[in-house]
């Protein structure tokens, strides 16, 4: 299996879920994606634990402390004081300041886009690179911003993030990949007229799967709800789903999966 060794600035590096019941929430995507789970990591990180694959990182999981439960992605930044600084002169909010993470795991910071939608920033340490699993079924194979204003997120991410944007030729949908260092690595999705006006602008993290209809079947079955069954798209057969405490995420049985060697790094 190959696996990553570090990322690029701008590429999303990480991802992961929070909880008011990590026992449970964790049991939910374990049987879901047959991943395995780390012990409870030093009790500096509040029980934080790791989602695995053998014994390579996949996302992480840890308890929500009252806030709401969602996967947040995290951009791998060279710089993390640098890049949570150009955050409000961008138009964003820093909401956490950078901070250290416990033994060796590198440093985090979030923020908010200009259109509402809430990000982590994650500058890599000694002992924590980010995934090192990708583009494999059970792990992340897209990150997606949604939101109702693309102008404006474009220019942020641009700016933030350091990411080449283009409209996606011929999408009915003006759908606009990101770029770094060539390669795409994400998409910004226009949500005005797709979704409820009720929901807020968000990343949506994307999981590959080998069977989307059966992802979505066992979800069901394991307390989860479907938020959109599977759909065809140029790339694969998609679906959007909620775990049984609400956090939103996307399967997706792609046609081709991307050699992770060829993703950008640095």
């Amino acid at each position: 299996m190959p696996t990553m060794t570090s990322y690029r600035h701008g590429v999303p590096a990480w991802t992961d879920v929070s909880s008011p019941d990590v026992d449970a929430t964790a049991a939910f995507y374990c049987e879901l994606f047959g991943w395995g789970l780390s012990p409870d990591m030093d009790p500096d990180t509040g029980g934080y634990r790791l989602f695995l694959e053998g014994d390579l990182t996949v996302a992480g999981i840890g308890p929500n402390n009252g806030a709401p439960c969602a996967w947040t992605t995290y951009i791998k930044v060279d710089d993390i004081d640098a890049s949570a600084a150009s955050i409000a002169p961008n138009g964003g909010t820093l909401v956490v300041p950078p901070m250290d993470l416990p033994n060796g795991s590198g440093r985090i910071a979030f923020g908010i886009e200009p259109t509402g939608a809430f990000f982590g920033l994650f500058e890599p340490g000694p002992n924590h690179i980010g995934a090192q699993v990708v583009n494999e079924p059970g792990s992340v194979v897209w990150n997606e911003l949604n939101t109702r204003d693309v102008p404006a997120a474009t220019r942020f991410v641009e700016q933030v993030f350091g990411w080449s944007v283009q409209a996606v030729d011929g999408s009915p949908m003006e759908y606009t990949s990101a770029y770094v260092g060539g390669r795409s690595v994400a998409g910004v999705f226009p949500m005005e007229g797709v979704m409820p006006p009720e929901v807020p602008a968000h990343f949506l993290t994307y999981f590959a799967v080998a069977d989307c209809q059966a992802s979505v079947e066992r979800c069901s079955a394991l307390g989860g709800k479907v938020v959109m069954p599977p759909f065809d798209t140029p790339v694969g057969v998609m679906s959007v789903l909620e775990d049984p405490n609400g956090a939103v995420f996307a399967v997706a049985q792609m046609t081709e999966l991307a050699d992770p060697n060829a993703w950008p790094v640095s």
